[in-house]
């Protein structure tokens, strides 16, 4: 517990100096849109991910995954290490997808808008993805018959403390590191939850995988950063039985 109380003191400072920062801090906008080829040719490989244990949890081993906007294949391959999935995984930058095949990932470069899912899966990943749309709605109708067991949907949750502390200031929450259209679309993890449900959907577990020590586990949405939804069909114990 004093463990988990120092740590939220480090990251109460932590934060409040980053949003204060944001303040005075001005971007060089060097992209007149945003690329995201570019993007993951200067960024290069991720590091590991807290999201992706929370997931690798949720799913049960040697079943079919989908991961769309799959990144440079970093999650599908510590599942298919640690949970001996079968997956796969489709990204808009070719480069991304060059990235993941060098990790021995399945992965196609697609538009997930103009393409369609041909089969169904155990799971659908959509990680950090959804953010980034205009029109997620349109995700969402596509991958809603596609899955048996469970849809892990990660976003950011606009209502975390360190947002509101910024909005408190005159400023928007400032999500973006490359581009301001990177973040298209804004949730809390309570609007998240009711959009699902609007979309036929129904929300089963919420689970922050980073934020406020301690208390992001009580109170995610004030102190859950970034947020794993597990998303049924309210079918789906028709489906699956």
């Amino acid at each position: 517990m004093v463990k988990e109380l120092l740590k939220g003191v480090y990251c109460l400072g932590r934060d409040v100096h980053d949003t204060l920062r944001y303040i005075r801090q001005t971007r060089n906008m060097t992209l007149s849109y945003m690329d995201y080829d570019h993007y993951w040719r200067v960024r290069g490989f991720h590091t590991f991910q807290p999201r992706y244990r929370i997931m690798a949890e949720v799913i049960e081993p040697g079943s079919t995954v989908l991961d769309i906007g799959c990144g440079e294949g970093l999650l599908l391959e510590y599942l298919t290490e640690t949970r001996r999935i079968s997956g796969c995984g489709v990204d808009i930058a070719p480069e991304a997808v060059r990235l993941a095949r060098v990790r021995g990932v399945e992965a196609e470069v697609a538009d997930i808008l103009h393409w369609e899912i041909k089969q169904e899966y155990d799971y659908i990943i959509l990680s950090e993805v959804l953010e980034h749309l205009a029109n997620p709605e349109e995700v969402i109708a596509k991958v809603r018959e596609r899955f048996r067991k469970a849809l892990l949907i990660s976003v950011p949750n606009i209502g975390y403390y360190k947002h509101r502390l910024r909005l408190l200031l005159g400023r928007f929450p400032l999500q973006w590191e490359w581009h301001p259209a990177e973040h298209l679309r804004f949730w809390t993890v309570i609007d998240f939850v009711e959009w699902v449900g609007q979309l036929g959907l129904e929300v089963v577990d919420v689970r922050s995988s980073n934020g406020f020590p301690l208390l992001r586990r009580y109170l995610p949405n004030l102190f859950g950063n970034q947020v794993v939804f597990v998303v049924h069909s309210r079918s789906a114990g028709d489906r699956s039985s």
